[in-house]
């Protein structure tokens, strides 16, 4: 599957199956104020920057003509490999986008260079959805909420059972505290 315009006739067509977050909107520039074309992101797998690879991308955004350029809005979901910070079990971790961003043409008016149209007229959504993408991952990325981490003795997964050897390391502040454990 592939980017797909909606409101086309016969459902969509696939726009550009190299670069499928790279948007040829020379058309929309060329319409009046207030025209929107919605697009439909539905790709198995894409390379969204150099340091960034995504998997199941699914949503929408809404492209619509302003005196400004185009206004963007939507949402989309991705799925990306993470490494959980307590087992250092790898997981996918779902990431939920959601564009709302001024896209300036001509280029020169744009404060921000990610926010330009450039004379071309191909917006190449890639690093702005990196920045969002980026936002929206987990500082502390954990594989689930009851991860019980690695063992700090001997290193095992603690999600996969127990760990058979014997804690003999006590706190010394709760070495008091071991004596009414074996008094009984």
């Amino acid at each position: 599957m592939a980017l797909l315009e909606t409101g086309l006739p016969g459902g969509g067509v696939n726009l550009n199956n190299r670069h499928p977050l790279r948007l040829n909107v020379g058309f929309l520039l060329h319409e009046s104020v207030g025209y929107s074309r919605t697009f439909d992101f539905e790709l198995p797998s894409v390379q969204v920057s150099e340091d960034l690879d995504v998997s199941h991308m699914r949503g929408q955004l809404r492209l619509t003509r302003t005196a400004q350029g185009l206004y963007g809005q939507g949402r989309l979901q991705v799925s990306t490999p993470l490494e959980c910070v307590r087992c250092l079990a790898s997981y996918d971790q779902e990431i939920t986008a959601r564009v709302d961003d001024l896209f300036f043409y001509p280029p020169g008016a744009a404060t921000e260079p990610l926010l330009a149209i450039p004379e071309t007229a191909i917006l190449d959504l890639g690093p702005i959805l990196r920045e969002y993408f980026l936002l929206d991952l987990p500082l502390q990325p954990v594989c689930r909420p009851d991860c019980k981490g690695l063992c700090p003795e001997c290193g095992n997964n603690l999600n996969e059972g127990n760990c058979r050897h014997p804690s003999t390391d006590i706190d010394p502040r709760l070495a008091g505290l071991q004596s009414l454990l074996s008094q009984d």
